[in-house]
């Protein structure tokens, strides 16, 4: 009786009923047949919708649009040690390797160091809008380059430093996070093809640039190449971007409106009233943790070490009697191998999540820092970009998706991923005239690469501490999971 009490007997018979076979007509079979039909219908859809929030082909039209902005802004910057050469022997000849990397610094801290302003103008509702005005400066930009004078190296900065930094600011953060929001399924693949487009456009400015600024056509009118060959790009871009979260203007007046009201009905020791039912919205997951801010850490140790590969690969290897034209295409061989290390990954993260790819790649670079000595001659130069190349386009095409996967839910994704990217501006914008002073009038090579090596090392470190306590936090808020 015990057992009928308490359902256990009738549990143990349910499914005997499941088992017994059912006596039913063909209209029976027919109308089973074509509700099982419509429920994987509806299941498809529910997937696809849960993959595609605002559905798949504006995603990857999103994802093309990115593609073709960046392709042009951030691959200029990323082939930014054609313009370290060309502007250190031939533009500005009587400057040092320190002062001309500014220039290339200048531009990292505007696209990266200033990531909260473009990421509280999306969270304003205002990511249409600021891509239309980097696309601006950043055209604008390429054109006024073409009309600096020789020696002049406050024109060259203010166009190329700044004018194009700025355009960079607008553009970086803002079609990253776009496409950040329009999936959730793969999104490390989508992120990582939009970062493949820096690499790519590296490889065909690093060529391009090469031969028009050495041959007839000369650095004005190379410029102007470049500055046409953009517009395209930049316009159909832009017609294939979509902003995936509707009503943010709205949201953004609800958020202002509902702080000030929580800032009226809060007593005077600083605690808003519990039956106060108005302000439960304002309930968000804090921006800064301890992981977060290792990471961060971390971000700046890593871009302020990575400066002497991607700066003074190619003067290194001039200076070191290896081929003129073999030395011309080394930062189109590290921004093939870049455009790999950037695709490949994105697909390995969505299966085994962006920290587990990240680091590892981020310990390779440490190492492989370590092995700019061998570009002294044409194997080693070759070797050592392919393979910096690749694991330090993984490291930028995984460190955004590694913030949003360690992000707590609630978290303001758009604020937070532009804050994340401020760090990086940093040690990219003090990096290069670093790496310039400690290299000094006497190019001590071995100085420079030394440091880069422990700065990225120091940064691996940090990044592991921040898996570390992230992921015992996990364990502590699902009971029964270990750390």
């Amino acid at each position: 009786m015990s057992r009928l009490d308490d359902g256990t007997l009738e549990k143990s018979l349910e499914p005997l009923s499941y088992a017994t076979p059912s006596v039913a007509g063909p209209e029976d079979a027919k109308d089973q047949q074509g509700d099982s039909t419509t429920s994987s219908k509806v299941d498809l859809q529910t997937a696809e919708d849960d993959s595609f929030p605002c559905g798949r082909w504006k995603a990857w039209f999103t994802v093309i649009g990115a593609f073709l902005i960046q392709f042009y802004v951030v691959g200029i910057l990323t082939g930014f040690g054609v313009f370290q050469e060309y502007y250190s022997t031939e533009w500005l000849p009587g400057y040092s390797a320190s002062s001309v990397s500014w220039i290339g610094g200048v531009q990292y801290f505007f696209e990266l160091g200033l990531g909260p302003v473009a990421g509280r103008l999306y969270d304003e509702g205002y990511g249409r809008l600021s891509t239309l005005i980097g696309s601006f400066l950043s055209m604008f930009s390429f054109f006024m380059l073409s009309l600096v004078q020789q020696d002049q190296y406050y024109q060259v900065f203010l166009v190329q430093g700044v004018g194009m930094g700025l355009g960079l600011m607008f553009v970086f953060g803002t079609t990253m996070t776009m496409v950040s929001q329009h999936f959730k399924r793969q999104r490390g693949l989508a992120m990582g093809i939009v970062a493949a487009s820096a690499p790519l456009g590296s490889i065909m400015y690093t060529i391009l640039l090469n031969h028009l600024f050495h041959g007839p056509i000369g650095f004005a009118w190379g410029m102007r190449y470049v500055a046409f060959a953009t517009l395209g790009c930049f316009v159909v871009g832009n017609l294939m971007l979509h902003s995936p979260v509707k009503g943010l203007r709205e949201k953004a007046k609800e958020r202002r409106a509902l702080k000030k009201l929580a800032a009226r009905k809060t007593d005077p020791e600083g605690a808003t009233y519990s039956n106060d039912t108005t302000t439960t919205p304002l309930a968000e997951a804090p921006l800064w943790d301890a992981p977060f801010v290792l990471t961060m850490i971390s971000a700046f140790l890593w871009s302020l070490g990575a400066t002497p590969p991607n700066f003074y690969m190619q003067l290194y290897a001039e200076m070191h009697g290896v081929n003129e034209q073999l030395c011309f295409y080394s930062f189109a061989i590290l921004s093939f191998a870049s455009i790999f290390g950037r695709i490949v990954p994105g697909w390995m993260a969505d299966r085994w999540g962006a920290a587990n790819v990240f680091i590892p790649s981020l310990g390779m670079v440490a190492l492989i820092s370590f092995a700019m000595f061998g570009c002294g001659n044409a194997a080693g130069l070759v070797v050592f970009a392919l393979v910096f190349g690749y694991f330090f386009g993984t490291v930028i095409a995984m460190y955004m998706p590694m913030v949003a996967s360690m992000t707590p839910a609630g978290t303001n994704i758009g604020r937070r991923l532009g804050v994340s990217l401020t760090p990086v501006g940093i040690g990219s914008f003090v990096g290069p005239p670093i790496a310039g002073a400690i290299l000094g009038p006497n190019y001590d090579w071995w100085k420079t690469i030394v440091f880069s090596g422990i700065m990225v090392s120091g940064a691996c470190a940090f990044n592991v501490a921040a898996l570390i306590i992230h992921r015992r936090r996990q364990a502590h808020a699902i009971p029964g999971v270990k750390a």
